[in-house]
């Protein structure tokens, strides 16, 4: 019976790696690498607590657009707004000025208390990255894994 196992692996076990390996190169050679912009490396150094001044000066200009909004802070990254249904599991939400830079097709937001200091701050964008049809998941749908 060891002779017929042995045998068996002889024979699964190559086309199994190789299958396995084919499938990593296209993945990692067609998956796209999106490279953090300017903005969003400029929003990860905005520190929480920061002013309005100091956000320009590392932005190097005023903000594109300010508005004044009712939300709740769930962490540094993520702010819901008062009308979203998410936000009545948190406190009680309160009264931001959200100050909106853009550049190219790549937007900054940051939120700032009563008191003008940082408090929550995200990079987006509007049109998301383009997906490519050699992604794993792809890959595996049109084969009809998934």
């Amino acid at each position: 019976m060891k002779t017929s196992f042995k045998k068996y692996l002889i024979i699964v076990c190559p086309p199994v790696c190789f299958l396995l390996l084919m499938v990593v190169a296209v993945s990692s050679r067609h998956s796209p690498q999106q490279e953090l912009t300017e903005l969003q490396i400029d929003v990860a150094q905005i520190r929480l607590g920061a002013t309005v001044e100091e956000a320009e000066a590392l932005f190097g200009a005023s903000a594109n657009a300010t508005a004044e909004t009712k939300g709740v802070i769930v962490d540094s990254t993520t702010m819901f707004t008062a009308s979203n249904e998410q936000a009545a599991k948190y406190v009680h939400p309160e009264d931001y000025v959200l100050h909106t830079w853009k550049r190219g097709e790549f937007y900054a937001t940051v939120a700032f208390d009563e008191e003008g200091q940082a408090v929550c701050r995200w990079a987006w964008w509007n049109n998301p990255p383009p997906q490519t049809s050699y992604s794993p998941y792809r890959v595996l749908k049109r084969g009809g894994l998934f």
